[in-house]
């Protein structure tokens, strides 16, 4: 039987992957051989993982936080690849695996799934051509993840940058456009979230409705407010009961098209890019990600 690759990003969490990472080999053991990569640099997730895709590996199993689940599944993506891969948390947030609903911190419960062979198709999301897992967005949740810098943040981190944010950034006009013409106005936002899965940000429940396999990305617009309603606002995203203030717009599509006064920044499973232009095109890749499920 083919080996099981486990790639393991040690520096996630603070460490914690590194120190976790002999229990989630001596699970992976009870169930097969095992492979283990440890990263090194930038780029590593999407090298080992192509590589255990062309060892044709039994699974991938990532042990680490959101940025490397989602560098690993882009190039799988990528890659057309069927590989399922396995999510071994071991990051701060672990929003994907939230959203997943695998129990992702016991990684015997987790390598029996493996065993099992319960796998699942999920959907992709993509944003000016990057693919993304979990969740893309446009403003508010941008200009924490630029203010957060290179490190990873848990949810007491990112919830302290969020409200110093929220008393600061100044908002952003953009014109969004669906697939069936639709179109908001011009007008000025807090943020726009483009979820595949329902959480993010460590805390957020952001998009309680979505769905990873249904062929639609769930978009919440937020419109600009004063402080003291953000705060508010972003009291109730704890519990996914935002979707129902006034400021908040929900829906759901397969493509978007959003035309911006200049390229914006936007984050992708929690990293910051800029756009190559003022017009950014979101949309869903159906089942392009084979995973393991429970």
């Amino acid at each position: 039987m083919s080996a099981i690759h486990l790639l393991v990003n040690p520096t996630a969490g603070g460490g914690h992957a590194r120190r976790r990472a002999r229990d989630a080999r001596n699970a992976l053991e009870a169930i097969g051989v095992v492979a283990v990569h440890e990263t090194r640099g930038p780029g590593d997730e999407t090298r080992l993982a192509i590589e255990a895709h062309r060892a044709g590996a039994r699974a991938l199993v990532v042990l680490g936080g959101d940025g490397t689940v989602s560098h690993a599944a882009r190039a799988l993506v990528a890659a057309k690849s069927a590989l399922p891969l396995a999510l071994f948390a071991a990051g701060t947030g672990n929003d994907f695996a939230r959203s997943v609903g695998v129990p992702a911190h016991d990684f015997v419960a987790m390598s029996r799934l493996i065993d099992r062979g319960r796998h699942r198709r999920i959907d992709v999301g993509s944003v000016d051509g990057i693919p993304f897992v979990n969740a893309a967005g446009f403003g508010f949740d941008a200009e924490v993840v630029a203010r957060l810098g290179r490190g990873r943040a848990g949810r007491a981190t990112y919830l302290r940058a969020s409200v110093h944010a929220l008393c600061t950034y100044g908002g952003f006009h953009a014109e969004v456009t669906t697939t069936a013409g639709a179109a908001h106005a011009h007008r000025s936002h807090l943020m726009l979230v483009f979820a595949n899965g329902r959480f993010f940000g460590g805390a957020f429940h952001i998009a309680p409705r979505a769905q990873l396999d249904d062929g639609l990305l769930d978009l919440i617009a937020i419109c600009n407010a004063g402080t003291s309603r953000r705060l508010v606002l972003l009291a109730r995203a704890l519990g996914g009961s935002h979707v129902g203030c006034r400021e908040v717009t929900t829906l759901s599509k397969s493509a978007f098209e959003l035309a911006f006064e200049a390229p914006p920044d936007f984050e992708a499973d929690g990293e910051l890019h800029r756009a190559r232009g003022p017009k950014v095109a979101v949309e869903c890749l159906p089942g392009a990600l084979t995973i393991v499920a429970a």
